[in-house]
């Protein structure tokens, strides 16, 4: 099991990404954008294109990664950092999402995506978010 770090904004990532490049060393070799993940059949905001969806940097061997929330979703700030239990053990994986969801709030219930096999979030009674990635 890996336990990495998810950082979410509104229109910040690429700014975060490079002050951490400067701050700890590293770079970022594997930016999305929504444009570019975006199905060309589906219409997609201008302002949504060019905002990261997913990166990451490597900070003193843990996984860092970035994401900018649209407009449509909430954020706030105290809530933008999630932990990622990243893992190809599936039991062990809906056994943890389960027991966090206890008292808690599924954000997304584990489900297939494009990038996964199973993928949900869920804020555990904490208030801590959570999300759990089948890899």
């Amino acid at each position: 099991m890996v336990l990495n770090v998810y950082l979410t904004f509104r229109t910040q990532s690429r700014d975060a990404i490079a002050f951490y490049e400067k701050v700890f060393g590293g770079k970022c070799t594997d930016l999305m954008t929504y444009g570019e993940v975006h199905p060309e059949n589906e219409p997609i905001d201008d302002e949504l294109k060019d905002l990261v969806m997913n990166a990451s940097l490597v900070i003193d061997g843990v996984k860092v990664m970035f994401s900018d929330i649209p407009k449509s979703m909430p954020l706030t700030f105290g809530d933008n950092i999630t932990l990622v239990i990243d893992t190809a053990d599936e039991i062990q994986l809906t056994k943890q999402f389960n027991q966090l969801s206890e008292g808690g709030t599924v954000i997304m219930p584990l489900a297939k995506t494009f990038w996964s096999e199973k993928y949900g979030q869920v804020t555990d009674r904490f208030g801590t978010g959570w999300q759990f990635n089948l890899s």
